[in-house]
């Protein structure tokens, strides 16, 4: 099912500086260069515009550009000294802007990566915590996104995951230039926060902060997903995501973890 919103740069919530953190590598796989390398869009895809900042997090006055890739910047609080042992996972989100680029992008198939990325990360992440349905003390509930927009002020088309995804056919063959065009520009942008204390009130939401949140728009060869042709090709990079945010979040609930990318 399609939403739509009108969407305006958010900016109310306030972030501190720090490191908890590449459970923000999700996307990178390994131990990135110094270097930095600019995004180019793949030669076989025409480029939409680059996707500028949605909406989708709660404030992004306090990313920074990551020394490693200039199109990704992160936010990272250490102020917490344990990892996690129980996961709210929330539905998965795909945001298309107002774009007539994008107009031959297929909803069946942006409803797709919703539904596929979550059934990737809650079967990988559920072998190694507990998987909540509620926010509290000592839970980090994780919103992941896929956004490509434009125009932050102009209307967005909303996918979301129904949860619980029920009997997700798994899709083969190549993918639609338009589908293809939307995976490889889109940014990812994801956060990761903890309820902090207990509502004094019947109905009211917890007080939350935000441990660590990332906008990776990062297109062409510098991400997995910048060379996808076909499903399978989908699949395999959701797979290894969530092989990644698995790892980097037993690390840190284990007292291993160690950043793997730094701010300029």
């Amino acid at each position: 099912m399609t939403f739509h919103r009108w969407l305006s740069p958010s900016g109310s919530f306030v972030l501190r500086t720090s490191c908890v953190a590449a459970i923000i590598v999700l996307s990178s796989g390994c131990s990135a260069p110094r270097t930095i390398i600019p995004a180019a869009p793949a030669a076989d895809s025409k480029p939409s515009a680059a996707p500028v900042e949605s909406g989708f997090l709660s404030d992004y006055s306090q990313l920074r550009t990551t020394e490693q890739f200039a199109a990704m910047k992160i936010y990272r609080d250490d102020s917490r000294k344990t990892g996690y042992r129980k996961l709210l996972f929330r539905p998965v989100e795909v945001w298309r802007g107002a774009d007539r680029r994008l107009e031959d992008v297929s909803e069946e198939d942006l409803q797709y990566l919703a539904d596929a990325l979550y059934q990737a990360m809650v079967k990988r992440l559920g072998r190694s915590f507990e998987l909540v349905s509620k926010p509290g003390p000592g839970v980090l509930d994780i919103h992941l996104g896929f956004t490509l927009v434009t125009d932050p002020d102009s209307k967005v088309d909303f996918f979301s995951t129904a949860v619980p995804v029920k009997d997700l056919s798994r899709r083969e063959g190549p993918l639609t230039e338009g589908s293809k065009r939307f995976v490889r520009d889109c940014a990812l942008e994801a956060e990761f926060s903890e309820a902090i204390g207990q509502p004094t009130k019947r109905g009211q939401k917890p007080n939350r902060r935000v441990r660590a949140a990332f906008f990776d728009a990062r297109r062409g060869a510098d991400t997995p997903k910048g060379t996808v042709h076909t499903w399978e090709d989908v699949d395999r990079v959701f797979t290894k995501w969530a092989d990644l945010l698995d790892e980097r979040l037993e690390s840190l609930r284990d007292g291993t973890f160690k950043p793997r990318l730094t701010v300029q």
